[in-house]
């Protein structure tokens, strides 16, 4: 059956057909706070509020030991909300994406324990197209779950939070896309968020089996990231064919990924202008994780006080001492932002090249601008979102590579 006749039949009859898989997805991304009424100084807040709650579960989740944590415990806190539909007839929702787990889920009704800021009323009942998963779902046995008629799953979280429900599959529409049947996922009666969790579900990409891009078969994934201060504007995930980078090939850049379990990079040393920062080359030991979910940048201390000392000796305005949110921050004077150099980060093989407002948090209406980084939980690093908005990024899973270029978000 051709694509055309299928999709008819699909969305006028509500009849599920083995319509041909797409090739890729795009989906608008939104921040959390984009339908806050937050100033500034707020928002910078939250974001250092979140970020610390990530840096400490991956921090937890990294140096666990014993079991491989890995396999059951996830960090899943987010910042960016994607667009999609369940279900047949589809029920629009926004759900977090997170690259550092994989699980796909959604709040199911009747909930036991329910987000109390989810609008979505999925009742798997009245869809045609659910399905509970079998025991025999290798999905099933991948996952910390009991099993009689169907699979009961528990997915923890490092912060203590956690959704439970029926691992099950069902029809997803992505954006404007078209539906995609059987996709597996968390059909969730009970969630429980320690933080402020303003979605109806996650989307897991990350490298294990049961993410979206690994069900899929897409095997690479981009996003590119607006501002948090232009929360007007909305960013964009792409999936398949369509994650591509369409930048001059002059502005592209690659550098390896260098775990299997989750996106860590290799970080070899971090400029301001021409000046390379004498940071030992043992210091990134550990490597640094590169993270959807996480505002600002953490790296150790021993490196931070470099930069940190670099900046004030560019900078020529007094220190503000008195902010809570960040480590290093300077008084503006008569409310003129200067202009400072732009921050290297020299990753194995590939430079990224970051302007101010890629590292600079300038906050007007407190007077200051501040560092936008933070000292890291030993021994992981995380190299945040903020320092990658307005950079179109690509995660080639399938051949390791993290790929990425400058680029206009919201025009994407």
């Amino acid at each position: 059956m051709e694509l055309l006749p299928c999709l008819l039949v699909f969305f006028l009859l509500h009849v599920p057909l083995a319509c041909p898989a797409p090739s890729g997805i795009r989906a608008t991304l939104t921040h959390v706070d984009s339908n806050g009424e937050f100033t500034a100084s707020e928002r910078y807040r939250r974001a250092m509020r979140r970020s610390q709650h990530r840096m400490d579960a991956i921090g937890e989740m990294l140096t666990v030991s014993g079991i491989d944590a890995r396999a059951t415990v996830h960090d899943g806190l987010g910042e960016y909300m994607m667009d999609l539909a369940i279900g047949t007839p589809a029920l629009p929702f926004s759900a977090i994406m997170d690259t550092g787990s994989d699980l796909v889920w959604a709040q199911c009704q009747p909930c036991v324990e329910c987000l109390p800021h989810s609008p979505l009323q999925y009742d798997p009942s009245n869809s045609s197209t659910y399905s509970a998963s079998p025991c025999t779902d290798s999905y099933c046995t991948a996952l910390p779950s009991t099993c009689t008629t169907a699979c009961i799953y528990h997915y923890d979280y490092m912060d203590s939070s956690w959704t439970e429900g029926v691992l099950s599959t069902e029809t997803f529409t992505f954006g404007s896309g078209d539906p995609i049947p059987d996709i597996t996922f968390g059909c969730g009666y009970n969630n429980s968020f320690n933080t402020p969790f303003y979605s109806s579900g996650l989307v897991g990409l990350g490298p294990g089996s049961l993410s979206l891009v690994s069900q899929l078969g897409f095997g690479k994934f981009s996003y590119c990231l607006t501002s948090i201060d232009d929360l007007s504007s909305t960013g964009t995930l792409l999936l398949g064919s369509f994650a591509d980078l369409k930048e001059p090939a002059s502005a592209i850049r690659s550098t390896p990924l260098v775990a299997d379990s989750y996106y860590f990079l290799d970080l070899r040393g971090i400029s301001i202008g021409a000046t390379l920062l004498p940071i030992p080359s043992d210091t990134f030991a550990n490597n640094i994780f590169i993270d959807s979910g996480t505002t600002f940048t953490t790296l150790p201390r021993a490196a931070l006080e470099l930069v940190q000392q670099e900046l004030r000796s560019v900078v020529d305005l007094p220190p503000a001492n008195d902010i809570p949110w960040f480590d290093t921050c300077f008084q503006l004077k008569s409310g003129e932002v200067p202009q400072l150099p732009d921050m290297t980060f020299h990753f194995s093989g590939a430079d990224m090249v970051l302007p101010m407002p890629n590292y600079m948090v300038v906050d007007m209406e407190a007077g200051v601008m501040c560092l936008a980084m933070n000292p890291s939980s030993d021994p992981v690093s995380i190299f945040g979102n903020f320092q990658q908005q307005n950079m179109h990024i690509l995660y080639d899973v399938a051949g390791k590579t993290l790929s990425f270029a400058p680029a206009q978000c919201d025009k994407l």
